[in-house]
């Protein structure tokens, strides 16, 4: 099992990619595993037969023994094929598949050659295996990286102090180009501002960070991934949203390594592209806040003459551990991303290199304050 996290941590075969005796050549793919919410390939490190493989989602230690490769003399006899049977089967075709549709695969006997992927790039997914032979999707336990996400999801929950404001935000300019960038942008550029909520904690210590470092969600067939965009607050949007595209499609390839989740400060997750207005997200341990975006809406603007005209909104709802944070500056924290979110361009992203930003205490831009 590769060593991938702290030492201690256990990693699970998610896939085997040989059957027990099957020879292999040096170099070749042979498992995928995964270790937290990082996915890894394993390659066979010598030619043999592979003997010894541990069962799909055993837990296993880093550093152990997942299987044997042992040479020829110590390899047993293949078993001779059924009378009438066509002998050995076809050889293996590389299938992009994730590794839970490649579990199936196996279990169920489905040549995934012959299955259409739905997935990113035509990736199989499980659920494609299952349309494949006419299944509905079974129950089973949580294993994998499902189990560590809802580990970590009872963890934001049971050990923090959550309480969640939210906030309408017009949006004078109508709706970004690139939202999920943009708000990162915001976040980023109101941190600075109050430190309070840019860090981690250990234990009952808060340890505020020099730079905002923000993860973003990112939904995949396995489950919510959360890697990490590198001081936003210094790039451009539109820098922004091309990293989160290639994050987001790494994540969907599972070939995101550890260094991607390390050294968030702050988290954003936008499910405004669901229909989803205000909610409450988890914080992301050990990080003590968390952002939610909604969905941007035409709404009726009331002009101060009296006059109508059509204007963007957006909620914007702000998770936060009230045990590190009070709630007056989360409070103003909200409101001073709505007021940068009004003016980040998509291009130069540093509105403030203009002037356009104000200043702390300003209220809401189009709102009025309430919240």
């Amino acid at each position: 099992m590769p060593v991938l996290t702290e030492p201690g941590e256990d990693g699970v075969v998610t896939a085997w990619l040989v059957d027990e005796g099957q020879n292999c050549e040096a170099g070749q793919l042979i498992a995928e595993i995964q270790v937290e919410k990082v996915a890894e390939q394993v390659y066979a490190s010598e030619a043999g037969a592979v003997m010894g493989l541990v069962p799909i989602n055993a837990p296993v230690p880093q550093g152990e023994p997942i299987c044997r490769i042992v040479g020829s003399e110590e390899a047993p006899e293949p078993a001779a094929p059924a009378e009438g049977s066509a002998g050995p089967g076809p050889a293996r075709v590389s299938t992009p598949a994730s590794p839970a549709a490649r579990r199936l695969a196996r279990e169920i006997d489905v040549d995934l050659s012959k299955v259409s992927g739905t997935g990113h790039g035509g990736r199989i997914t499980e659920s494609d295996v299952r349309a494949a032979v006419g299944e509905q999707p079974m129950e089973s336990g949580m294993v994998g990286l499902r189990a560590v996400i809802a580990r970590n999801m009872r963890r934001g929950h049971l050990e923090t102090a959550p309480v969640t404001l939210t906030s309408n935000v017009d949006l004078e300019s109508g709706a970004p180009e690139h939202m999920t960038a943009s708000v990162i942008k915001a976040v980023a550029l109101a941190l600075d501002e109050y430190p309070s909520l840019n860090g981690t904690r250990d234990g009952d210590r808060f340890i505020p960070a020099v730079v905002a470092n923000v993860a973003v969600a990112v939904q995949t067939d396995q489950g919510l991934l959360s890697p990490v965009v590198r001081n936003p607050a210094d790039r451009t949007v539109t820098d922004i949203h091309e990293e989160i595209r290639g994050l987001a499609e790494r994540a969907r390839n599972r070939e995101l390594a550890m260094s991607d989740y390390e050294g968030g400060t702050f988290t954003v997750t936008n499910l405004g592209s669901h229909g989803v207005d205000g909610f409450t997200p988890i914080i992301n341990l050990p990080q003590v806040a968390v952002l939610g975006v909604g969905a941007v809406r035409r709404v009726p603007v009331f002009a101060a003459g009296g006059s109508v005209t059509e204007g963007s909104r957006v909620v914007l709802s702000l998770t936060f551990d009230h045990a590190f944070v009070d709630g007056a500056p989360a409070a103003d924290f909200l409101r001073r991303v709505g007021e940068v979110l009004g003016s980040v361009s998509p291009q130069t992203g540093l509105a403030s290199d203009s002037g356009q930003l104000g200043h702390r205490g300003q209220r809401p831009v189009g709102g009025d304050g309430a919240n």
